[in-house]
């Protein structure tokens, strides 16, 4: 208990609050939940209000759609909550943004659990998400996992995360046939349609660079020729480092193939942070002990 509340006292700290500064605002906003009936709640909703007003501050210096920042110690502690709840408030309208473009047209290629997540789960997340009380708690347990799950994140900044990686990957599985996609799914699990629990782009991009290294028609995502023998040539003489630059080149050239007339580098490197990941696979599959 002593170590969190350290833990929130030195988050504080970090953009130039005492404790003196923020205790204010976190009265400000246990008024307002008990309506201004009490200024005492118990401690587990202290603490949930504690690490509300938290998250917004720390929303207010590190993200917001115009893309400048205010620098620290240019607004009190009140000043920066406000406006990082304003922020949280535009990230989830900008992340329902990105769910209805998600939904729209959107394939499950027959993966139960993907289906369940995005059509079942994901709503629930725009219903009872409390962005005043609570936009730590993002809700959901998120059972269909992206491919990338980059650093620890919660509330709104989770959920606007997780649906930019999912619209990239629905973005690159539309460029293959269903029927190719799914037989790639059966090939890692016989009964993917209730059983698959992974992501479906990750099985999907690793068989199209393994096509590209062998030669093989990417759009078929089907490999000819020994694999074994062709992985091996391919990687032959290189150390895992330079293996796997290799493997992360050969994704964002395969990806970068697939963007629009305008460069989009997030998208190309959101994929190729699987390099070092799927070199290590091809590797095994070559029998390398590099």
């Amino acid at each position: 208990m002593a170590e969190d509340r350290e833990s929130r006292e030195n988050e504080g700290s970090m953009y130039g609050y005492g404790l003196e500064e923020i205790l204010p605002v976190v009265i400000y906003l246990t008024n307002k939940y008990t309506s201004g009936e009490s200024s005492s709640v118990p401690y587990e909703k202290a603490e949930m209000l504690m690490e509300a007003v938290l998250y917004c501050i720390r929303e207010c210096f590190t993200w917001n759609t115009a893309g400048v920042l205010p620098a620290v110690n240019s607004l009190s502690a009140r000043q920066a909550y406000d406006k990082g709840y304003e922020y949280v408030t535009e990230k989830v309208k900008m992340a329902r943004g990105l769910y209805d473009g998600l939904i729209t047209d959107f394939e499950d290629y027959g993966c139960l659990n993907y289906r369940k997540t995005v059509l079942e789960g994901l709503p629930a997340f725009f219903l009872k998400y409390d962005i005043r009380f609570c936009p730590q708690d993002h809700i959901l347990t998120l059972d269909y996992p992206d491919m990338v799950r980059g650093e620890a994140q919660c509330g709104a900044d989770r959920i606007y995360s997780y649906l930019s990686h999912l619209c990239m990957e629905k973005r690159f599985l539309e460029q293959f046939d269903r029927q190719a996609v799914c037989r790639v799914l059966a090939g890692v699990q016989p009964d993917y349609r209730e059983l698959y629990l992974d992501n479906i782009c990750e099985a999907v991009l690793f068989q199209a660079v393994k096509c590209v290294i062998t030669d093989s028609p990417v759009w078929k995502l089907e490999t000819s020729g020994d694999e074994k023998e062709l992985l091996g040539i391919y990687f032959d003489g290189d150390t895992r480092e330079q293996a796997a630059r290799k493997t992360a080149a050969l994704i964002e050239m395969l990806v970068g193939a697939m963007e629009n007339a305008v460069p989009d580098p997030e998208f190309r490197n959101y994929f190729g942070q699987m390099g070092k990941a799927f070199c290590a696979r091809y590797l095994l599959q070559a029998g390398s002990r590099e």
